[in-house]
Formats: structure tokens, sequence, C-alpha cells
């Protein structure tokens, strides 16, 4: 009596390791020659899932496009529903503010930057981008509530935009991943030199109608949402 060692899969684990034609193939009782299983990888992109990550970023955008051309097809004015610091019946202003601008220029100026720094961390899921853009939405307005002087309307996606960049630029120090911190480190690099000069200078007071205390609690508030991102996957880990 001999034996055969050789491992045996079923139908299923065949046809879910090695192909739909896989389960009799090789097999002396299927008649058929006896040729080695071959595994095909899927290195296909999910297009859909892709795109689903990213639809946030260009929905937004969107809508912020669509609210500046209404606001200057009809006779109102949208910026009426804006935050007016030191207003507290303005206060929904924290949600409206990013989605109303003081014109084209000013919306062409935060499209490019919101786009670029709104799909990097897209990339990483709807939910975490979805987070930072709230912890950076609301630190910033109500920072710049508090530290302007009363009655001041802001409005503008920049603060959101400054958010984006102080949590693409600190991430790299809250993962444990090294393949990881090096993406981001480059990711984070590119970023400082391409904007960095310009965000830093957006967040140092200045005499014009600029609200830069919104960039920098915007910035300090995308710093936080690195920071506590990374505290909530430690605490599920640890769990």
């Amino acid at each position: 009596m001999s034996s055969d060692p050789s491992p045996r899969f079923s139908a299923e684990e065949s046809r879910i390791l090695f192909g739909s034609d896989s389960a009799d193939s090789g097999s002396p009782r299927s008649g058929r020659s006896a040729n080695p299983p071959v595994a095909h990888l899927n290195t296909t992109v999910d297009r859909p899932h892709l795109l689903s990550r990213v639809a946030p970023v260009l929905i937004l955008l969107a809508v912020m496009w669509v609210v500046e051309i209404v606001d200057a097809i009809l006779p109102l004015d949208l910026d009426m529903f804006s935050l007016q610091s030191w207003n507290p019946l303005s206060l929904y202003g924290l949600v409206t503010s990013p989605l109303l601008h003081s014109g084209f220029g000013h919306l062409l100026a935060n499209t490019f930057p919101f786009l670029v720094l709104g799909l990097v961390i897209a990339f990483e899921g709807r939910r975490r981008f979805w987070t930072v853009t709230a912890i950076t939405a609301l630190s910033s307005g109500l920072g710049a509530w508090l530290a302007t002087l009363p009655g001041q309307h802001i409005v503008g996606a920049s603060g959101i935009v400054f958010g984006f960049f102080g949590y693409l630029a600190v991430r790299t120090w809250f993962t444990d991943d090294l393949l990881r911190k090096i993406v981001y480190f480059a990711i984070g690099l590119f970023i400082f030199v391409t904007y960095g000069a310009s965000m830093i200078f957006g967040m140092l007071p200045q005499t014009n109608d600029i609200s830069w205390q919104g960039h920098l609690f915007g910035f300090a508030g995308g710093i936080f949402a690195a920071w506590w991102l990374h505290r909530r996957a430690e605490k599920r880990k640890a769990a």
C-alpha cells in the first residue's frame, strides 16, 4: 500500500486558490494532463472604491463653486450666512462659512490646494477625510470667531486648507509603520516645498482682510487631528 503525503484541497478551496478550472486539473482521474495549477493575482484597481474615496473632495469643491455662482447670479448676498466674529447667533457659520467666498478670485485661490491636499487625505479613507475636515473647520472657525475683532465676517475654505497642510505635515510622526513613514515623509516634504512659504506667511498677522487667525487655528486643528486619529488607532489595537 502506497501513501501520498501531498496536501489535498477541496473543490471550493481549489477554485478560490487556483481558479475555477483547477478543481480537477492535475488529477489523474480527470483524464487531463497533470499541469501544475497557476494562481492568478488580481492587479486591477477597484475603480468604484477609488472613486468613492475621492468623491467627498470633489463634491465639497463642486458645492463651493455652485454657491459662488448662485451668489453672483442672484440679487442676494449669501455672505450674510457666514460666521461673524463674537456674534453667537452666527455660529451656524462654522458649517456654512467654508462654502462661501468673497469672489471667484478668492475661490480660485483655495480650489487647487483644497483639491490636491484633500485628495491626498481622501486616499486614506472617506472617514478620515471627513474627520480631518470637520476638526479643521471647527478649530479654524472657532479660533477666528474668538481672535478676530467683533463684527467681522469670516468666509472661505482656506482655514480647512491650512488644516489639511498641518495634518499632512505632521502625520509622519504618528505612524509606526516604516513604509508609511517614508511615504508620508515624501508627501509631506513635497507639500512643504510646494506650499510651505505661502502657508507660513498666511499664518502671520497681516494688515489686510485675510483671516490669518483662521489659518493659524486651522493649522493647529490639522495637527490635533493627526494626533487624535493616531491615538484612536492605538486604542483599537490595544483593545
